[in-house]
């Protein structure tokens, strides 16, 4: 049987969700139990999946990338997968009650709001194999998304900076800032992509931690109520330079392939794409530095199927698996023992620990240095105690931006 052990987590006021703004902006204190699952037992037989695109590849789209027939021979799991488009569609699936999923691959920053509302369990890491293999940054500080005061939620998948993207032949001279898609005199309105979502929020707030250092801003994603005032209004005074907001990465594919666009924010993926069609387009970490995603497999609090969604979780850590899904995803892989194999799979790729197409593979400086996305809290987890603005109130600072 699989073993689960449960304790009530005390109602302390750090762990209340909700923006600082009002009372009626608060979310509800978190009451139930942590359940924390320290065993694996026999497989159920079935594995239901809630996933984004290509994370799930079953051969069918490359008979070269198959990690889950595998799987299922050596497991006898049987592997469903449905695909979600956005972290808000997976969060709106996972918190309805029965959602019918045993687990999925959160982004962190939704991670949080999911864990507050106890709809994931917690994993004690001994179980799963690869654990100590981890990159550190990813089982220490820059694991807030999904490590809480102490508990494990999950294990990692894949990560990845949010860089300046930009095409050679149109911005000239080589960005160094993000000023040049932030500031009223760039010569590339109308040319510019942003991310569609809250998170621009700390993208925005990282750069007026620089531009503007009277404002305090120490923690992207820790901001009192002014800090975000200020960064909402920047991003006001943005948006009329915005050519597009995009949620898919295929959109800034064909935008930057099209010259809709020339410079803006991007994903790996969609350099590695653009790159592999012989695109003139590059990407850079800027003076302010930059955010980014980072993925964690969970398992539902509910899982009908629990130990197979933990065989997953141990499997697709395994260097070999995390090889496939870097290559074929285009992200950087949690386990740096993966980096070895891309590298005899890509050949004399001297510039791999180099590359943001693959997050500089295995370089433990530069994701410590990233500023992964996690869900912001009124708790600012530092010596301001609840001065700091939630999820709620950044959703609602985004929606005014969009206007």
């Amino acid at each position: 049987m699989l073993g689960r052990r449960s304790f009530v987590a005390l109602v302390a006021a750090g762990l209340l969700v909700g923006a600082a703004c009002s009372d009626g902006d608060e979310e509800r204190p978190v009451v139930e139990p942590i359940v924390v699952l320290d065993e694996v037992g026999d497989s159920e037989g079935e594995l239901n999946l809630l996933a984004f695109a290509g994370y799930v590849e079953d051969g069918s789209s490359d008979p070269a990338f198959d990690w889950v027939t595998p799987f299922e021979r050596e497991t006898g799991c049987t592997v469903h997968v449905q695909y979600a488009d956005s972290g808000d569609e997976m969060l709106d699936v996972l918190t309805t009650e029965d959602s019918g999923f045993d687990g999925a691959s959160v982004p962190g920053d939704i991670a949080r709001e999911l864990i507050n509302e106890r709809a994931v369990a917690a994993v004690d890491p001994e179980i799963i194999p690869g654990w100590d293999r981890v990159l550190a940054p990813l089982r220490g500080d820059n694991a807030r998304h999904y490590i809480v005061e102490g508990d494990v939620f999950g294990v990692p998948a894949l990560y990845g900076p949010n860089f300046l993207m930009f095409d050679e032949r149109a911005v000239r001279p080589k960005p160094t800032s993000w000023g040049v898609v932030y500031e009223p005199d760039t010569k590339y309105g109308g040319l510019i992509a942003m991310l569609d979502s809250p998170m621009s929020i700390a993208d925005a707030a990282l750069y007026l931690s620089a531009a503007d250092p009277e404002l305090g801003i120490d923690d992207p994603y820790a901001l009192t109520p002014p800090q975000l005032e200020a960064a909402t209004n920047l991003l006001e005074r943005q948006a009329p330079l915005v050519g597009l907001y995009w949620t898919f990465f295929t959109d800034t594919i064909e935008a930057f392939r099209s010259g809709d666009v020339v410079v803006g924010t991007g994903w790996p993926i969609a350099l590695s794409l653009l790159q592999i069609q012989d695109r003139p387009i590059a990407a850079l970490i800027p003076e302010e530095g930059a955010t980014g995603w980072a993925d964690t497999w969970m398992v539902a609090a509910d899982a009908e199927h629990p130990n197979c969604m933990l065989l997953w979780m141990g499997r697709t850590l395994s260097a070999e698996v995390q090889d496939e899904m870097a290559r074929w995803y285009g992200g950087a892989p949690s386990n740096a023992h993966a980096c070895e194999l891309i590298r005899e799979e890509l050949g004399d790729f001297a510039d791999l620990a180099d590359s943001l197409r693959f997050g500089r593979c295995g370089d433990r400086e530069f994701l410590a240095s990233l500023e992964l996305w996690r869900t912001p809290t009124v708790d600012c987890g530092d010596e301001r105690g609840r001065a700091c603005t939630g999820a709620p109130a950044w959703r609602e600072a985004w929606e005014e931006v969009r206007r």
